[in-house]
């Protein structure tokens, strides 16, 4: 399981109301000796004078617990001095008349330098005196630990979720079966399509061209004379070509030729 983070808004809350509550059980140990003893001889009603130090220094933490850490552990190590030296102080009663004695009891007289035992009242102030005063140094010890513990106000991080990331499937490829064979007939003789006609293009005009220069005709130019002196000969011609003879008209392989006139 994922803890839950705590706001530190709740954990000043707590220190807040340790203090303050130690401060109210410091002031209860140091009243009940004087409520409950009262009426006679109360020889634990001095620890009201350190119980009330214990009470202011725990106020003040819960006032300026906020100054520094510095100045509420120093209102606190004050405070539990203060209850421990009242806590001794009461407890230092009974140890005193367990150690000197105490006097008979009445109508006997008591001898010099002995003291009474402790009454109701004072047994009772006694224990609630440093029930208090226990409880109050724990709960004050409860806030300067919350106080410690207060970090620096960043925004609560969700809790992680699980995501789970979806895999794509690729289907299968199935193969195209074969095509089927047509059978072939020879009764059925697919005629070829048609082939296209070629598109027609339109005549473009011509580029003008510049019309060619007529050239001069060729003269035959005279042969040289020989170097010594001799005419030269005339060139030779070629004899006429021999006339074409021309085959006498037939008839058409389909009409018969006609006859020829018989000679007389």
């Amino acid at each position: 399981m994922i803890p839950l983070m705590e706001n530190p808004s709740q954990r000043e809350a707590r220190v807040l109301w340790s203090f303050w509550l130690s401060c109210g059980l410091a002031v209860t140990g140091g009243i009940a000796p004087l409520l409950l003893a009262a009426g006679g001889t109360n020889r634990i009603g001095g620890a009201v004078i350190p119980f009330g130090i214990a009470a202011g220094a725990m106020a003040a933490c819960a006032l300026l617990y906020d100054r520094g850490r510095p100045l509420a552990t120093s209102l606190y190590f004050l405070a539990g001095i203060a209850l421990v030296y009242g806590m001794l102080s009461m407890i230092a009663v009974p140890l005193r008349l367990a150690v000197l004695g105490t006097c008979p009891a009445p109508p006997t007289a008591c001898p010099g330098g002995f003291e009474q035992a402790l009454t109701t009242g004072e047994n009772s102030g006694l224990a609630i005196g440093i029930a208090m005063g226990t409880l109050s140094i724990l709960v004050g010890f409860f806030g300067l630990l919350m106080l410690y513990r207060i970090r620096t106000q960043l925004p609560a991080a969700p809790p992680p979720t699980r995501s789970v990331v979806p895999v794509r499937v690729t289907p299968p490829v199935v193969a195209a079966p074969p095509p089927k064979a047509e059978p072939e007939s020879a009764a059925a003789v697919v005629a070829p399509p048609p082939e296209p006609e070629a598109p027609v293009s339109e005549p473009t005009p011509a580029a003008s061209t510049p019309a060619p220069t007529p050239r001069k005709p060729r003269t035959k130019r005279p042969p040289k004379p020989a170097v010594d002196g001799t005419p030269p000969e005339p060139p030779l011609e070629l004899p006429p070509p021999d006339e074409v003879l021309e085959l006498p008209e037939t008839g058409s392989p389909d009409k018969p030729a006609e006859d020829a006139p018989s000679s007389s």
